[in-house]
């Protein structure tokens, strides 16, 4: 029986893909936005023929240097033919240079765009929250200084806060006060005693919530 071949590039590409947390080549793929064929070219040691775009991705996405990156998998890649005045050392070197280059022109733009992306986030929480935000103080002092004052009246001013819950698709589990079949996998018994079987009708106490089949509290 024969072993299959591997090719020179296969093994540390592999081995960055597992320390990075990655299960396979696929799933880095996947990962970087990069294709399959860019990552089988890598394999064959055809590092110098892979775009500059396509390396920065793949670092970025195994969190490590472009440089190392590029290091690791041109230890044994196969170089185009170079003119005769140029050596081997100076033409990877060239590369290399590039590479740091729009790396770090990337890297840049990246943090430009995330520092934009968490500004527009937030801009859009307090323009959901607004009305709370302006209203609730002065309703909640009127509260404090009238013991008599209703609190039906503070319900509307927490509508805002319901809609951000909505618009990022966070529901509750049950309304308190609302009888429901017991499910240890959405609550948490509070009460005296053993804790019921499953199904067993309770009483809602505290309201959980979740986002889709996720629990969050």
């Amino acid at each position: 029986m024969t072993s299959p071949v591997i090719p020179p590039d296969q093994q540390p590409l592999q081995q960055l893909a597992h320390q990075a947390g990655y299960a396979s080549l696929a799933a880095l793929a996947q990962a970087a936005g990069v294709s399959d064929w860019q990552l089988a070219r890598l394999e064959r040691g055809l590092l110098p023929q892979i775009p500059v775009g396509v390396m920065m991705q793949l670092a970025i996405a195994l969190r490590v240097p472009l440089d190392q990156l590029v290091r690791q998998l041109g230890a044994s890649a196969t170089l185009p033919p170079l003119p005769t005045e140029a050596t081997p050392t100076a033409s990877c070197r060239r590369q290399l240079d590039r590479l740091e280059k729009e790396y770090q022109r990337l890297q840049a733009q990246l943090a430009t765009h995330t520092a934009r992306l968490n500004a527009q986030f937030q801009e859009d929480v307090l323009n959901t929250l607004e009305p709370w935000l302006l209203q609730w103080p002065t309703a909640a002092a009127v509260a404090q200084q009238n013991p008599a004052f209703p609190a039906q009246k503070l319900l509307p001013l927490t509508r805002p806060i319901t809609a951000l819950l909505t618009q990022w698709q966070i529901e509750t589990i049950a309304a308190v006060g609302a009888v429901v079949p017991f499910d240890p996998h959405w609550h948490e018994f509070m009460g005296e005693g053993v804790t019921p079987t499953e199904a067993t009708p309770v009483v809602v106490r505290y309201v959980g919530y979740r986002r889709g089949e996720t629990l969050l509290y």
